[in-house]
């Protein structure tokens, strides 16, 4: 075990982010049930991902995962009588080139696995008969939505209620106006991971965001977050639910003990100790990452003059 502050990477992250932004990830950090939604959230996440091949080829590393966002945000803000508008290859080009996030080829290879195995389908403008659109199916949609839900579930565990669960339910375009707000702050600039880079070792490889949740909700769990303790993993058996392989994980972990993110050797998965202030961050991280999505979900909720019984910044 190893004796653990939350508080303990402040000095820096404080640094890092806006007042008014820093004001709102501790609220959330900081809030009682804040520990109960992140183990929530390592419980629905990794489980969604799990086993689904395909889909972890598109969307778990953090590049995929914003082309995803953009894809989604082209589609939903088409313009029926402007073939100009819509989801393109050309299009999305533009943006993730514009984002430094893909290049072309690496934007043509996804969209062609999202094509064929079903998650994407064309469809030749009846206007303009040069231009292809690329419209998301419903078994696509149904995926997307399903994450949406658990981000929500998520989300109440902190208000110990279902309000946002709720007001999806009650809204067909709550999930779409909660991505399209997540697309349009990351068209105008904003980058999650801008204040936590040390956090771009796990999030910028496969397997390594699950990788990350499931070894940190572990190593807090069997003391609610007082201390950290070491997690034995089956690096093989894991990265066959996530389609990675053993010694990519493997790797990843031996590059975390040599950045100082880990405090003992990984010994191929059996001894991963994170050390305090990287847990520290990642925990911070979550905090904000969860922020951003509840300040949306709230917004929406507020526009719609839905009744709340939560607080939104947490304790004050």
């Amino acid at each position: 075990m190893s004796s653990f502050s939350l508080t303990c990477a402040d000095a820096l992250l404080r640094e890092r982010t806006t007042p008014d932004d820093w004001r709102r990830i501790v609220g959330l950090r900081d809030h009682p049930r804040f520990l109960f939604a992140l183990f929530k959230y390592c419980e629905l996440i990794p489980d969604y991902f799990a086993g689904a091949l395909y889909l972890n080829k598109v969307v778990t590393e953090s590049a995929r995962f914003e082309m995803l966002a953009y894809a989604l945000y082209l589609y939903d803000t088409r313009n029926p009588g402007d073939p100009r508008t819509g989801l393109t290859v050309a299009r999305l080009s533009r943006i993730c080139a514009e984002r430094n996030v893909a290049s072309r080829g690496r934007v043509i290879a996804i969209l062609g696995i999202m094509q064929i195995v079903g998650y994407l389908r064309q469809r030749r403008s009846e206007i303009d008969k040069r231009i292809v659109h690329l419209e998301p199916t419903a078994k696509f949609i149904a995926i997307v939505e399903a994450w949406n839900v658990r981000i929500l579930q998520v989300l109440d565990v902190v208000d110990n209620g279902e309000a946002f669960v709720n007001a999806y339910r009650a809204d067909a375009r709550f999930g779409w106006d909660m991505r399209r707000r997540g697309a349009e702050a990351l068209l105008a600039g904003w980058n999650p991971l801008d204040p936590f880079p040390e956090l771009r070792l796990f999030y910028y490889r496969d397997g390594g965001w699950m990788l990350l949740l499931a070894c940190a909700a572990n190593a807090l769990q069997q003391s609610n977050g007082r201390e950290i303790a070491p997690v034995s993993l089956d690096l093989g058996a894991f990265g066959k639910r996530f389609g990675v392989s053993r010694s990519h994980l493997r790797r990843l972990l031996e590059d975390a003990f040599a950045l100082g993110f880990l405090k003992a050797p990984p010994k191929n998965g059996q001894t991963i100790l994170f050390a305090p202030d990287y847990m520290a961050m990642f925990l911070t991280w979550m905090a904000s990452e969860l922020g951003n999505y509840r300040l949306w979900a709230i917004d929406l909720m507020m526009v719609a003059q839905r009744p709340r019984s939560f607080v939104p910044d947490g304790p004050q």
